[in-house]
């Protein structure tokens, strides 16, 4: 019969998610690629990145002066990758619409993924 693991073992799989999904897209509301930018990037923090925690968030802030936004620009949906181009996705959230219409406009996304806990 098949065992759960055990919480080290959570806790390694979190580690592994913080250090190897470095990247985050941003779709528009027709699923479409917008920008997909890697933690490197100053827009882009892991927020939440403790992996003694159940729930790690990253988070990207994009406006609308930024040279990848062609305004206007809805988005909808964040993925995450652990590759800057290609690829697919490791994880998927959508989440309410944004369109930003003028180039002092400015989005925050913080996309959580939860792993479990014991």
């Amino acid at each position: 019969m098949p065992n759960e693991i055990e919480e080290a073992g959570y806790v390694t799989i979190r580690t592994f998610i913080i250090g190897d999904w470095e990247y985050i897209e941003l779709r528009d509301d027709e699923d479409s690629p917008i920008l997909r930018l890697g933690e490197t990037d100053p827009r882009v923090d892991w927020i939440e990145d403790d992996p003694n925690e159940q729930v790690i968030t990253i988070q990207i802030v994009v406006s609308g002066d930024d040279p990848e936004i062609t305004l206007p620009q809805t988005f909808a949906v964040s993925a995450l990758f652990n590759v800057d181009v290609g690829g697919d996705a490791l994880a998927v959230e959508e989440f309410t619409e944004f369109t930003m219409t003028d180039e002092a406009d400015q989005l925050t996304v913080q996309h959580s993924i939860e792993v479990p806990a014991l």
